[in-house]
């Protein structure tokens, strides 16, 4: 699939009621495996967003929602479920800002918002710099078994869903991330804000934000960590086909 600068790519599978998949950071669309059965119901849409996986798209996360828009377009979709895991929560939160009338609701697992106070501390602080560091001193696999040891990793096979990560985003130039937790009313869309029984507390705490700003939210937890979805995929499954079915309806 076009989109500026290069190509998104992604696979559509299933009919019916529209679910866009989007994963986390460091990932790719093999994160979402475990949910690949939700296509005998649904109408699944998986991708590597920019910068990730085989998407050739330059790294860029303020240009994602143009990309969602490009995809939808594309493949002559009206509206669509957007269900945002981790960073990719931070891109379905802009796309349902930026073009409302284009999502029937949302599912955001364990998303981040970056000007949430208080910051995050403890498990939850990500040394970025750090990682960017050792890619660009070609140490990529060490830089992936950090990440890998990382509480926001627990309970997953990291170095499987890490296999196809090649660190591009980070020496990319990052631009400011979009304001997000001060527009949460301007969001309408029926939103379903879900977090693991053992996520880390900042998330989980932002997850509560989540869903108390949102105007039409509700909140959810299941077992597993950040990744809950691979790690417990049965009831997280049945969460998102409930909600996904319940707001078609």
């Amino acid at each position: 699939m076009l989109v500026a600068g290069g190509a998104i790519a992604g696979e559509s599978l299933g009919g019916g009621t529209a679910l866009l998949l989007l994963h986390g950071w460091a990932l790719d669309r093999k994160a979402w495996a475990p949910q690949r059965i939700l296509g005998d119901r649904f109408r699944l849409i998986i991708a590597d967003r920019r910068g990730f996986g085989r998407s050739s798209a330059p790294p860029d996360v303020a240009a994602e929602t143009e990309d969602l828009l490009a995809i939808c377009d594309m493949l002559g979709i009206e509206r669509a479920i957007l269900v945002g895991m981790s960073q990719g929560g931070r891109v379905a939160l802009q796309f349902a800002l930026a073009y409302p009338d284009r999502v029937s609701g949302m599912i955001l697992q364990g998303a981040p918002l970056g000007d949430f106070l208080p910051a995050r501390r403890g498990e939850d602080h990500v040394p970025i710099d750090d990682y960017r560091d050792l890619i660009r001193g070609g140490r990529i696999a060490e830089m992936k078994r950090q990440w890998g040891d990382h509480a926001l990793m627990r309970g997953v096979d990291s170095e499987r869903l890490l296999a196809g990560y090649d660190g591009r985003d980070l020496l990319a130039p990052a631009g400011p991330a979009a304001p997000l937790a001060g527009a949460l009313g301007g969001i309408g869309a029926p939103t379903l804000v879900v977090t693991g029984l053992s996520e880390t507390p900042w998330l989980d705490l932002v997850g509560d934000a989540l869903a108390y700003g949102l105007p039409d939210a509700r909140r959810a937890r299941v077992p597993g960590g950040h990744l809950c979805n691979w790690s417990h995929p049965d009831p997280y499954n049945a969460l998102v086909a409930r909600f996904a079915a319940e707001t078609a309806a």
